[in-house]
């Protein structure tokens, strides 16, 4: 396994996480510079694509029973899922004002803070690991190949037709997906992440690369051109599952994973670091940017934002870094990251 690419993949997905929850901001209204903001979202919408392609690369090649799955997967996410929740919770009636009571059967459904609903959908897909695992080790590649066109036809192609139809023809608003649809949207992801290890799938960097800018170019553009048109920000074509999305997404994926990296010891020694603080980075994120933008006046609207939101962004993941490696170092407090 090429586990420094990977290594280095887990990090930059974690930080587009953060650029794309940054990004939202200005994304949200028209203004002057709205098109960067347009052109970091699209940017950040393959973060959460990536993490399942890695974590699929990853645990899609391995004969595990349930009993291991569950205790050495689901667990690791579970136990930190419930405390952050509980975190979030009190953060946002301190910080937020808000006056949502605390349901333990909501929450089952409905995640305590909104980034957090992909911490659930990786669980789910964790649960059926076993399953794919079989799949993938022994089905032969016509039908894995079958099945993943079935995905991208009804998961990408049709529910992007079906969701202009929807909101754009017919002007209604837009559904937001539950638990069970975000995994079968997302889940061609996690698959194609165990097939491309099994079969060694080695697209050439030069090709993904141009293939990346190409992608990246359109959604942008797409996404840009259908909200002026009909005078709101719209997200159709920048949905998660979206058929540029996922050609973005497999892009960025083949570009890093096969790239010839060679760095100093020191900077290996950091891209590992960073990338095992990876999910505690996650979970913190949001409760960080959204302090950092209270204490730190940012303006979006302006052509500044092609530095601002990145930069926001960075420091954003830094700060966040920084407090889960001195979590990681409290005994009571390891558990959360």
């Amino acid at each position: 396994m090429k586990t420094l690419n990977i290594k280095l993949l887990t990090l930059i997905a974690t930080y587009l996480v953060i650029l794309l929850h940054t990004a939202a901001i200005p994304f949200s209204t028209f203004h002057s510079a709205w098109s960067i903001a347009v052109m970091y979202d699209a940017l950040g919408r393959i973060s959460f694509p990536l993490f399942l392609l890695i974590a699929g690369y990853i645990s899609l090649n391995k004969n595990e029973s349930l009993l291991s799955t569950l205790k050495t997967r689901v667990l690791d996410l579970l136990l930190p899922l419930i405390a952050w929740t509980v975190i979030y919770f009190i953060y946002n009636r301190m910080a937020n004002g808000s006056t949502t009571a605390f349901s333990l059967l909501d929450l089952l459904s409905t995640p305590a803070y909104g980034h957090l609903w992909f911490i659930y959908t990786l669980i789910l897909l964790f649960l059926v690991t076993p399953l794919l695992n079989t799949f993938i080790q022994h089905g032969s590649q016509q039908r894995i190949n079958y099945i993943l066109a079935v995905w991208f036809a009804l998961a990408s192609v049709y529910m992007l037709f079906d969701n202009f139809k929807e909101t754009v023809l017919e002007n209604h608003p837009a559904q937001i997906p539950s638990n069970i649809d975000m995994v079968v949207y997302l889940s061609g992801f996690y698959i194609i992440g165990g097939v491309v290890r099994r079969y060694k799938l080695s697209p050439k960097v030069t090709i993904a690369t141009i293939i990346f800018i190409l992608s990246a170019v359109l959604t942008a553009v797409m996404g840009y051109s259908l909200s002026i048109s009909i005078g709101e920000p719209n997200e159709i074509f920048l949905f998660y599952s979206a058929p540029t999305i996922v050609t973005l997404a497999l892009a960025c994926f083949f570009m890093l994973l096969n790239a010839p990296l060679q760095f100093s010891r020191r900077v290996n020694l950091i891209i590992r670091t960073l990338a095992r603080l990876s999910v505690g980075i996650f979970f913190v994120h949001m409760l960080v940017l959204e302090t950092l933008l209270r204490l730190w006046s940012v303006s979006f609207n302006d052509y500044y934002s092609v530095l601002s939101i990145p930069g926001v962004a960075l420091v954003s993941f830094m700060v966040s870094a920084l407090l889960i490696y001195l979590m990681e170092r409290v005994p009571g407090l390891k558990r959360l990251t």
